[in-house]
C-alpha cells in the first residue's frame, strides 16, 4: 500500500481514472473534445477579465485621481467600452453552461470563440485609440487577441484575428497620420505631427509581430490539434481492443470498487448497464480475498458464481494483477476473468468416459469368463432335475433361475461393451412408439401401468436404428414402470423440430435425489435396490452413438423425466 504521504495523490489519481473512464465510448471522444474546448475558453476568460480589471484601475486613476482633470467623451467611451467587457463575459460565462448534446455544444463554443476573438480585437483597438494610437504602448493587446484566437479557435480563426488587427492598427495608424482621428493623444494635449519614418517603422514593427504570433500560434495550434488526434487514435484503438476482448477484464481501484467493465465481463456476469461503482464482491463474491493490497500479481484461481440475469450458476477462471501509474504507484487491481464451465464440464466428460473405457474393458473380461462357467451350472442343474425330490427340484430351479438372471447381466454387459454397428433406417418414428405401447400393454404385468403416448398428427420420418432405440425407450419405460411400483402413470410424448426429435418420457414415481442426477447414466451405478446399473449407461451410449442427448429432471416424491433429442437424419461424413 502506497504511504501516508502519497494517499492523497493516489486517491486524485484514481479519482481522475475513474472519471476518464465512465463515459461510453461512442460519445466519449466528442465529449472529451468539448470539454477541452470549454476549459481553454474558460482559462482565457480568466485571463481576459484580469485585463478588464487592470484596465478598470488605469480608467479610473485617469478619470478622477489625475489633478485639474476634466471627464470627456474620451473617457466615456473608455468606460463603455469596459462596461461591454464585464457584460460580454457574463454572457459568454452563460454560453460555457455543459448541455447534453455534444455535437450542438462544440458547434456553439467554437461560435463562442468567434465572437470573443471579435470582442478582443475590437477592445484593443479602442485601448490603442484612446491611448495615442502609434504612441500607444498598449499594442501588445493586438498580439493578446491573437494568442486568444489560438487558444480559442482553429487556424482559420488565428489567421483572420492576426489580419483584423494588422489592418485595424494600420487604419488607425494612417488616419492618425492624416489627422482624421483628433483627440488620440488626450484632452488638453496638442498632438504633434507623426513623422513618417516614425509611422513606417511603427507599422513594420506591429504588423511584423502580429503577424510573426499569428504563424506561431497557427503551428502550435496544428501541432496542439494533431497531437490531440493523434492520442484520440490511440484511445480509440485501445477501446476497440479492450472491447474486443473476449475475457471480461475489470480494473477496481483501493477500494473494492469498479473503475471500468468491458462489454464481455457485463455479458459473462449476466450484467446489463454500467459497471463503474460497483463493488468487486458484489460482481464476483470471493474475489475480494485475493486482491493482494501490495499490488503484486496472484496466480489463476477459479470461483463459481451466479449470473445477474438467469441465476445460472458459471465457473470463471480469474487472474489478478496491479493497477499502475507512469509512475509506478499503486492504484488498484486488474482483474481478467473468463468462462471456463465448458471447459470443466469437458474434462468432467472426459474423465468419465476414459473411467467408462476402462471399465468396459474389465466388464467384457468378466462377462466372457463368467459366461463359460454359468452355461454349465444351468445345463447341470437341467440334467438333476429330473432324477431328484421335489425339494431338490425346488431348489435346482432356484439354481436355473439364478443362472438366468445372472445370464441376463452378462448379455448386458457385452451389450454395452461390445456396441453394435448402427443399422439406420427410415422409419416413422409416431407408428414406432404406438407399435412399442401396444408391447407394452400387451404384458399382463403391466395392467396396472398407464402408457400415454402422444404423437404430431404429422408423420415424422427419420433415419434410426429401430432396434436400439427400441432398447433405449424399453429401458426407460421399464424403469419408470418399476419407479412407481408397478402402478401409475407414463408420458411418452413425440415432439418434431426442424432438424431433431425430441422425446419425453415421465414418470410420477418416488424421483431421484439430486445427489444421484450426475451419476445415474454410470455404469455398475443405479438407484434401485438388486439393479445392475448397465441399463440407463448402454441408454446413454446408444443415444450418444446417434449422436443425440439425453438429459434427466427429478424431484423426489412427484416423478422423474427423461428428454431425449436426437438428429432426424444421418450426420454426413466429412
Amino acid at each position: 500500500m502506497p504511504g501516508d504521504g502519497e494517499t492523497s495523490d493516489v486517491v486524485a489519481l484514481s479519482a481522475e481514472l475513474r472519471a476518464g473512464l465512465d463515459a461510453s465510448p461512442g460519445v466519449e471522444r466528442l465529449s472529451a473534445r468539448v470539454e477541452a474546448l470549454r476549459r481553454r475558453i474558460s482559462y482565457f476568460m480568466l485571463f481576459r477579465l484580469g485585463l478588464l480589471a487592470i484596465f478598470t484601475l488605469l480608467t479610473s486613476y485617469s478619470t478622477w485621481l489625475v489633478e485639474e482633470r476634466t471627464v470627456g467623451p474620451r473617457d466615456w467611451l473608455a468606460w463603455t467600452t469596459l462596461a461591454a467587457g464585464y457584460v460580454l463575459t457574463l454572457v459568454f460565462a452563460w454560453q460555457l453552461r455543459p448541455q447534453r448534446e455534444a455535437p450542438r455544444t462544440f458547434e456553439r463554443l467554437r461560435a463562442l470563440g468567434w465572437a470573443q476573438s471579435t470582442f478582443d480585437v475590437v477592445f484593443a483597438l479602442i485601448a490603442v485609440g484612446l491611448t495615442g494610437g502609434v504612441d500607444s504602448g498598449f499594442v501588445f493587446l493586438f498580439l493578446i487577441a491573437v494568442l486568444g484566437a489560438a487558444t480559442m479557435g482553429d487556424r482559420r480563426q488565428i489567421l483572420t484575428a492576426a489580419a483584423a488587427s494588422g489592418l485595424l492598427y494600420v487604419g488607425l495608424s494612417m488616419a492618425q497620420f492624416l489627422d482624421l482621428v483628433p483627440g488620440l493623444a488626450g484632452p488638453g494635449v496638442v498632438a504633434a505631427s507623426i513623422p513618417p519614418a516614425k509611422l513606417w517603422l511603427a507599422l513594420l514593427r506591429t504588423t511584423s509581430a502580429i503577424g510573426l504570433v499569428a504563424i506561431l500560434s497557427g503551428y502550435l495550434n496544428t501541432q496542439l490539434l494533431s497531437s490531440v488526434s493523434q492520442l484520440g487514435s490511440l484511445r480509440t484503438l485501445n477501446e476497440n481492443i479492450v472491447r474486443s476482448l473476449s475475457s471480461g477484464l475489470l480494473t477496481v481501484d483501493l477500494d473494492g470498487k469498479v473503475l471500468f467493465a468491458n462489454p464481455t465481463a457485463a455479458a459473462l456476469l449476466g450484467r446489463s448497464g454500467s459497471l463503474h461503482g460497483l463493488d468487486c464482491e458484489e460482481l464476483i463474491p470471493g474475489v475480494r480475498g485475493h486482491l493482494d493490497g501490495s499490488g503484486g500479481v496472484r496466480s489463476r484461481f477459479e470461483l463459481s458464481v451466479k449470473r445477474a440475469d438467469d441465476n445460472r450458476r458459471v465457473n470463471l477462471g480469474l487472474s489478478c494483477s496491479a493497477l499502475l501509474d507512469e509512475g509506478g504507484r499503486f492504484l488498484g487491481h486488474i482483474v481478467n476473468f473468463q468462462d471456463v464451465t465448458e471447459l470443466r464440464e469437458m474434462e468432467r466428460v472426459l474423465r468419465r468416459n476414459e473411467r467408462l473405457a476402462a471399465l468396459g474393458t474389465l466388464a467384457a473380461s468378466v462377462a466372457h469368463e463368467v459366461r463359460n462357467p454359468l452355461a454349465a451350472i444351468s445345463g447341470c442343474a437341467e440334467l438333476l432335475e429330473a432324477d431328484v425330490g421335489e425339494e431338490d427340484q425346488r431348489l435346482i430351479r432356484v439354481i436355473r433361475s439364478e443362472s438366468s438372471r445372472l445370464a441376463d447381466i452378462v448379455s448386458e454387459l457385452l451389450d454395452y461393451t461390445r456396441p453394435r454397428r448402427l443399422e439406420r433406417a427410415k422409419i416413422e418414428l409416431g407408428r414406432a412408439l404406438a407399435e412399442l405401447a401396444d408391447s407394452f400393454r400387451a404384458d399382463p404385468s403391466n395392467a396396472d401401468i398407464e402408457l400415454v403416448v402422444s404423437v404430431p398428427k404429422e408423420p415424422v420420418p427419420v433415419e434410426l436404428d429401430i432396434g436400439q432405440l427400441t432398447q433405449v425407450l424399453w429401458n426407460l419405460v421399464r424403469n419408470g414402470a418399476q419407479a412407481m411400483a408397478g402402478k401409475g402413470r407414463l408420458e411418452l410424448e413425440l415432439e418434431a423440430l426442424d432438424e431433431q426429435v425430441r422425446l419425453h418420457l415421465r414418470d410420477y414415481g418416488t424421483g431421484i435425489e439430486a445427489a444421484s442426477l450426475g451419476r445415474i447414466f454410470e455404469p455398475f451405478y443405479s438407484t434401485k435396490t438388486g439393479g445392475t446399473g448397465i441399463g440407463l449407461a448402454l441408454v446413454h451410449r446408444i443415444v450418444e452413438e446417434h449422436g443425440g442427448e439425453i438429459r434427466v429432471e427429478s424431484t423426489v416424491g412427484e416423478g422423474t423425466q427423461f428428454v431425449i433429442e436426437l438428429p432426424r437424419r444421418a450426420p454426413t461424413q466429412a
